[in-house]
């Protein structure tokens, strides 16, 4: 039954002939995955790859190295080792990973693996997204650990989400495979021991029930929202028009505020707070509002907010950022395409116009919904001291003037 879930898992994935690179730390999780896809290659075809890590975090850990090596030379499988220096300080756990993936990442550069496999099981999931609620998460991370996911270049597998690690020592048992038993899995000095040895057992004691599939369901109904809202993502992005100084979008289009707040948040590393105020002005249909979020800037004008990193130039700075067209309106100023009239003229801002006519001509703005962020960064063109011309509504401005 383990092997056909292993093997259902993999066909519906390989590619014909792939490399395989499983991280194979020796302990029961690896061990177990190691035999289970050695069982699956009777049907499949794949090659695999074993790489370990040795974090030098214990006094046997090397000769355990040497061990797993001479496991993977019996089985004929190539074998890659990065030894690490005992590292001191905090957050090892995170610092090891990450050592551990840029490993990956440098063999996956090297020989082009189809995937990275790794052998978390159900209980990691459950301490993974209990992790993730007390660190706030948002719903991609409070999906926990996924079956399939990207970091970088390097595609990474987990079959083993369904098993519980019972299901992991049977299997193990049942084929005589010995493994080795990682002693600061029980180190409470570590985050995750002591979630495992203290925190989950006396949570399991006040609810009375187990905390495990709770956490794991949990996990699963929000990695089925992260898809829900990637997928919605998607139609956002298309509806993006870009320009050469950002992307714009129109919020009349009518995606739904949450579609819209968990695109937003991809796009951006935004703030709670300051994400919760955007989405509060965009509710209002605010005018000439401004939320930064590095890189982007988002600025909002009623119906359409507009995305960009480099702040929008001034025509009156920059006027070689646009290139001159027979027909225009905002939307062509925002693609760097401006509309210019023939013979003589000269340009003035809108703000050095006289008041009186600087009136009509915002008046005529808004009547053509123009957003207010282009008033001040298009010219306005001048013959005789007359308003001939703007170049943000593409009509005539005989009503205006």
């Amino acid at each position: 039954m383990k092997s056909r879930i292993i093997k259902d898992f993999l066909t519906l994935r390989l590619e014909k002939g792939a490399k395989l690179l499983l991280g194979f730390s020796g302990g029961p999780d690896s061990m177990a995955l190691l035999h289970l896809l050695i069982e699956a290659q009777g049907e499949l075809d794949f090659s695999l790859h074993l790489a370990h890590v040795d974090h030098g975090w214990r006094e046997e850990s090397e000769k355990e190295a040497k061990a797993l090596e001479r496991v993977a030379k019996h089985l004929n499988l190539p074998f890659h080792l990065l030894r690490l220096k005992k590292m001191e300080g905090g957050d090892l756990e995170n610092r090891a990973r990450e050592k551990r993936l840029a490993f990956f990442s440098e063999l996956h550069k090297k020989h082009r693996f189809q995937a990275l496999l790794l052998a978390h099981h159900k209980g990691d999931q459950a301490e993974t997204v209990f992790k993730r609620i007390a660190e706030g998460a948002g719903i991609k991370g409070l999906g926990g650990l996924y079956p399939e996911r990207k970091q970088g270049d390097l595609l990474i597998w987990r079959p083993l989400l369904s098993f519980k690690k019972e299901d992991l020592y049977f299997y193990l048992k049942r084929k005589r495979l010995h493994f080795f038993e990682d002693s600061t899995n029980k180190d409470t000095a570590y985050l995750r021991s002591r979630m495992r040895v203290e925190l989950f057992p006396e949570l399991e004691k006040i609810f009375g029930k187990r905390m495990e599939g709770n956490f794991v369901r949990l996990g699963k109904m929000y990695q089925e929202l992260s898809f829900y809202f990637d997928e919605k993502g998607e139609a956002i992005r298309k509806a993006l028009i870009p320009g050469p100084f950002g992307f714009y979008l129109d919020l009349s289009l009518g995606f739904h505020p949450l579609e819209l707040k968990y695109f937003l948040k991809g796009m951006a590393p935004i703030t709670h707070d300051a994400l919760e105020v955007l989405m509060k002005l965009i509710e209002q249909r605010r005018s000439s509002r401004m939320i930064h979020a590095h890189p982007y800037t988002f600025q909002l004008s009623r119906s359409h907010l507009f995305i960009y990193k480099e702040a929008f130039p001034d025509f009156f700075q920059k006027p070689e950022a646009w290139k001159q067209e027979k027909v225009g309106d905002w939307k062509s100023f925002w693609k760097g395409e401006i509309k210019i009239p023939d013979g003589e003229y000269e340009i003035k801002r809108i703000l050095e116009l006289e008041p009186m006519i600087r009136k009509k001509i915002k008046k005529w703005y808004g009547s053509n919904q123009v957003p207010s962020f282009f008033y001040d960064k298009a010219p306005i063109f001048i013959r005789n001291q007359e308003v001939i011309a703007e170049c943000l509504t593409g009509r005539s401005l005989l009503k205006a003037t």
